[in-house]
């Protein structure tokens, strides 16, 4: 595996190839780009729209360095006036987006990006892998969190997300969607994301028994203790930390929870509760894991299953029912004149737009609007209503910067607000589309 110091690559050629025909026509001028995902997955409800920040980050450090110049050279197929052109490469146009933690649906313009067609152009890949993956996740996470009812639920997917980098935004994604921690140091450091973790069944098994491994882990770990019991037999381990519980008295140790991470986890976890609370061990909790997403939790909870939090791997991590969106960055304006296209099942609404929500006098949520950005849109009849777009990057300045815990904030106030997808065309923007598809027929 390969890390590069500079971001300046990460691109597909042929925004390359693009941007060097832009360059030696003088097609320079003012482009709008508009990003979007295209269709919706039966499975999901809505997007929860993420990743915005560590976009702009990157994007400010977007250059070209003198081995990333070396190496397009040796290609053959760039003019030296091209890479010269390059080599003081940064982007300098406008960006405007919805915030990060904000519920969108299918068709929606979540960010427009205003530049030289050059410019904007070569930014595509970047936008698009780094919004999407995040998106992707929120989502996902968002689901399992609402499906968990309030029960804590963790990031446990680190070691089998898509590479390093996947797993540091696959945590950041699911702790924005209300997850209540990591197992992902990295992404803990990075991210200041809680992080958590217990033991592996390889702990246990590198005892001569379970009790000196329970004995072994608690004693170093007294105020956080959660011992995993189904190494071998998850009733047997259970009754096996009731007979420990004068050793745990004894030694002031407090013992958390157990955790439980295959067979039939409804049926054990019933169980090991009813050993627990003959024990005496009623506030001790029980912790569950493997193979969970949000249609497991659902059945779990739907069997009442005595369970104090979750831990979600795999399933989450690579977003397993819905492994990516068709999220695009399509070209919609450029020198002030309306561009679309008509492919099928791809039609594509012209010129540079606005996104209005509009809200009940409750909160509740009643459409989005979907409008020209100049244009003049009467919404006087709903005083609950604003313009999700908003400025978040200008000329090499970052406009945007929330924390965590506000981003989570504003997730927990979009779920209040009853989403369901209504989505309105204005007339002007509709009337637009129309004459201009006409006008090519």
């Amino acid at each position: 595996m390969y890390y590069f110091p500079s971001l300046g690559l990460f691109l597909d050629l042929y925004e390359l190839t693009m941007a060097q025909v832009y360059f030696e026509r003088n097609f320079l001028g003012k482009a709008v780009f508009s990003l979007f995902i295209r269709h919706r997955p039966k499975n999901r409800p809505f997007f929860l729209f993420a990743g915005l920040q560590p976009f702009l980050t990157l994007l400010k450090f977007f250059k070209f360095e003198e081995k990333d110049l070396e190496y397009l050279d040796s290609l053959k197929i760039f003019k030296p006036s091209f890479l010269d052109y390059l080599k003081a490469f940064s982007f300098k146009g406008t960006i405007r987006s919805i915030p990060e933690g904000t519920i969108f649906f299918e068709g929606e313009p979540i960010c427009e990006v205003e530049s030289d067609l050059l410019s904007a152009q070569i930014i595509e890949t970047l936008i698009i892998n780094i919004l999407h993956l995040e998106t992707l996740i929120a989502t996902k996470a968002l689901l399992c969190r609402i499906e968990a009812k309030g029960i804590p639920i963790f990031d446990f997917s680190a070691r089998r997300t898509h590479g390093i980098t996947s797993s540091l935004h696959v945590a950041r994604a699911s702790y924005i969607a209300g997850f209540s921690g990591t197992s992902n140091v990295l992404a803990g450091k990075i991210w200041n994301i809680p992080v958590v973790g217990t033991m592996a069944h390889s702990f246990v098994e590198a005892f001569p028994s379970e009790e000196e491994a329970f004995i072994a882990f608690s004693q170093i770990y007294p105020d956080r203790s959660f011992l995993l019991i189904d190494t071998y037999d998850t009733m047997k381990a259970a009754q096996k930390i009731i007979k420990l519980k004068d050793f745990f008295e004894k030694n002031k140790i407090y013992l958390k929870g157990v955790r439980i991470d295959s067979g039939d986890l409804i049926n054990l976890s019933k169980k090991v509760r009813k050993i627990l609370d003959k024990g005496s061990y009623k506030n001790v909790g029980i912790f569950l894991s493997g193979s969970l997403d949000e249609k497991e939790i659902k059945r779990i909870l739907k069997k009442k299953t005595p369970v104090s939090g979750f831990g979600v791997g795999t399933k989450m991590g690579v977003s397993e029912d819905s492994p990516y969106f068709e999220m695009c960055y399509k070209l919609v304006e450029y020198e002030g004149t309306p561009c679309f296209k008509l492919s099928p099942k791809k039609e594509l609404l012209p010129g540079s737009k606005n996104l209005y929500r509009i809200w009940n006098k409750k909160g509740k949520f009643l459409f989005d609007l979907i409008s020209l950005k100049d244009e003049a849109v009467n919404l006087s009849s709903y005083p609950e209503s604003k313009n999700l777009l908003i400025p978040v990057y200008e000329k090499d300045k970052i406009l945007y910067l929330e924390d965590l815990q506000t981003i989570k904030n504003r997730v927990n106030d979009e779920l209040k607000r009853n989403y369901k997808k209504r989505i309105k065309i204005s007339k002007n923007l509709q009337s637009l589309f129309n004459s201009l598809r006409q006008a090519v027929i």
